[in-house]
């Protein structure tokens, strides 16, 4: 009887090429781990040969792997476009992931540029701090992350570049010869850094006075006057908060974008130009 490559198990050997083991392709694809390695070995079997072998902790492709790897990447190709072309593809799901600093103008702005620029995707965003972020992408969880880089010195890679402003509530007053209380996020955090580093240089004295797991609960801390943060701010202040004067020249952080492995270039291309004209915007 000849045998048959079907389209399901296929997408799994794909999947797990591109995510790097059976539980990443798993978690991509949202299937058990036990149904991706089923599809690996209706694969082998309609092949006649085993597609990977163990490798330490890992899976590798054997020749014959590879081989199929590459008729199984032209087949799911020429599945996909025949649908598109019928009119029967469903619509496809790009999962972005952010940070919260400034979301209530970073996602309705990506989100009206990638409608206009990628018509045929649905863009679902996923909101996190940075090491979740980072974390998700080498699982394959996210197809791109927009993040953030502290130290705001690889500007020629990134999307944009953007200041840091130093946050308050309108009541705060600081303290005359006492040290500066700060509120930060808590470990780890790409603003902590920068934070000490700028108060530092001018040879001011802080002390932490609260770490916070996310934003809401910062801002909180803001509000209620326990002290200053330095913070991306890109759309309009909280009630309750303002910018605070007298505080060294804020420091600068790069935004880029991060996708997983496997993903079309020219997606990430687009994801970064969108960010990218969409902070211009913003500065203008």
């Amino acid at each position: 009887m000849t045998q048959v490559l079907d389209i399901v198990p296929l997408r799994s050997l794909v999947a797990v090429a591109d995510y790097g083991g059976v539980h990443r392709a798993a978690a991509v694809l949202h299937l058990t781990q036990s149904t991706v390695s089923q599809h690996l070995r209706k694969v082998e079997q309609a092949i006649g040969g085993p597609a990977v072998e163990r490798s330490g902790r890992g899976l590798v492709f054997t020749e014959l792997g590879q081989q199929t790897l590459r008729h199984a990447r032209t087949i799911l190709a020429a599945h996909d476009r025949a649908l598109e072309e019928l009119g029967a593809a469903d619509e496809q799901t790009l999962a972005i992931g952010a940070t919260e600093h400034g979301a209530d103008v970073l996602i309705p702005g990506l989100t009206a540029a990638l409608r206009e620029r990628l018509p045929d995707r649905r863009v679902r965003f996923r909101l996190d701090r940075n090491v979740s972020l980072a974390d998700s992408i080498e699982r394959g969880l996210l197809d791109v992350a927009v993040m953030l880089d502290g130290s705001g010195l690889d500007s020629a890679n990134a999307s944009g570049v953007v200041e840091l402003s130093w946050l308050a509530s309108t009541t705060f007053q600081a303290p005359v010869g006492q040290p500066l209380p700060l509120v930060v996020f808590a470990e780890p955090c790409t603003f902590r850094e920068p934070t000490f580093a700028a108060l530092d240089k001018a040879g001011v004295s802080y002390q932490v006075v609260a770490e916070c797991a996310n934003l809401a609960g910062l801002y909180a801390a803001i509000r209620s006057g326990l002290g200053v943060a330095l913070l991306l701010q890109l759309g309009q202040l909280p009630g309750g908060v303002r910018f605070a004067e007298g505080l060294p020249s804020a420091s600068r952080v790069s935004v880029f974008v991060r996708s997983r492995g496997g993903i079309d270039p020219a997606t990430r291309s687009t994801v970064s130009e969108s960010l990218r004209d969409m902070l211009e915007r913003v500065r203008k």
